[in-house]
C-alpha cells in the first residue's frame, strides 16, 4: 500500500499530468468531423419550347462543354422559312404604313385649306393608325419567328459536364404540351459537400468560414456556403463549396468528411 504522503503527492500530480496530455494531443484529435456527401453546384435539364426533328446531338455523358456550345440541333428549315416570310411581311406593311402616313399628311394639308371635311381627315387618320398597328404586329411576329429559330439550337448555359442525354438524331421532339428534357448538364465548379450538424454545434459555424473537405485521401480547402434554417432528420444542413482539379474527376454522391477544427 502507498503511504499517506505518497497518495497526497499522486493526487496533486494527476490533474497536472492530465492537462499536459491534453495540451500535447494533436489538433486532429480535437477536430470535429461531419459526414457529408458531394453534390453538383448546379444541375439543369435543358430543353426548348419549339418542336422538331433532332438533326444533331453533341452531348455524351461525361463530356466537358463550354458555355454557348450547341448541344442539340433541331431541323430549322421550316423555322427559317417562317423568318423569311415574316421579314417579307414587315417590309410590305412598312410600305403600306408609309403610304398611309403620306395620305394622312395630304389630307391634313387639304383640311387646313378647308378643301375637305373633318370626317375625311378623320378617316385618313384612322387609316394611318391601322397601318401603323399592322406594321408593329408584323414586327412582333418576326421577333417570335427569330426566337423560335434561335431556340432550335440548344446551347450550354454554362461551362459544365454532360450528365445525361435524352434524345438521339432522328427523334421527333414535341413540346406543345410539355417541354421534353434533351440534355442534363451539371456544373462541377465549385463542387459542393453537403452534411448536417447537431444543434449544439451550430454556434461554431458561420457562412464564409473556412473548412476542410476530405474525399478519400484527398484534402481540399473550402468555405461554408450555407447553413440550413430548419433541422432535417438528425441535424441542420450545412453546405461547403470547394474547388478541385478537373483531373480528380469528383462526382456527386461520393462520401466526404467536413472538418471544422477546434474553433
Amino acid at each position: 500500500m502507498h503511504s499517506p504522503s505518497k497518495a497526497r503527492r499522486l493526487a496533486t500530480l494527476l490533474p497536472a499530468l492530465a492537462l499536459s496530455l491534453t495540451l500535447a494531443a494533436p489538433s486532429s484529435a480535437l477536430a470535429q468531423d461531419i459526414p457529408a456527401q458531394l453534390d453538383w453546384a448546379e444541375r439543369l435539364e435543358l430543353g426548348t419550347p419549339v418542336s422538331g426533328m433532332v438533326t444533331r446531338v453533341n452531348a455524351e455523358p461525361g463530356q466537358q462543354v463550354k458555355r454557348g456550345e450547341v448541344l442539340v440541333q433541331l431541323d430549322d428549315r421550316g423555322l427559317r422559312a417562317s423568318v423569311e416570310e415574316a421579314e417579307a411581311q414587315v417590309k410590305r406593311l412598312e410600305l403600306a404604313r408609309d403610304e398611309a402616313k403620306l395620305e394622312y399628311e395630304r389630307q391634313q394639308e387639304m383640311f387646313d385649306r378647308t378643301l375637305i371635311s373633318q370626317r375625311d381627315l378623320s378617316l385618313a387618320e384612322i387609316g394611318f393608325a391601322m397601318a401603323e398597328a399592322e406594321f408593329v404586329a408584323a414586327q412582333a411576329r418576326l421577333t417570335r419567328a427569330r426566337l423560335d429559330l434561335e431556340y432550335s439550337r440548344v446551347r450550354a448555359p454554362f461551362d459544365g459536364l454532360v450528365l445525361a442525354r435524352h434524345v438521339r438524331v432522328g427523334q421527333a421532339v414535341n413540346n406543345e404540351l410539355q417541354v421534353t428534357p434533351l440534355v442534363t448538364l451539371v456544373s462541377a465548379e465549385p463542387m459542393l459537400a453537403r452534411g448536417s450538424v447537431a444543434e449544439d454545434r451550430l454556434a461554431r459555424l458561420r457562412e464564409g468560414q473556412n473548412m476542410v473537405v476530405r474525399v478519400g485521401e484527398a484534402r481540399y480547402e473550402g468555405t461554408v456556403r450555407a447553413i440550413g434554417l430548419e433541422a432535417v432528420d438528425s441535424g441542420f444542413p450545412v453546405t461547403v463549396q470547394f474547388s478541385a482539379p478537373a483531373e480528380h474527376r469528383l462526382r456527386a454522391g461520393l462520401a466526404a468528411t467536413l472538418q471544422t477544427g477546434n474553433d
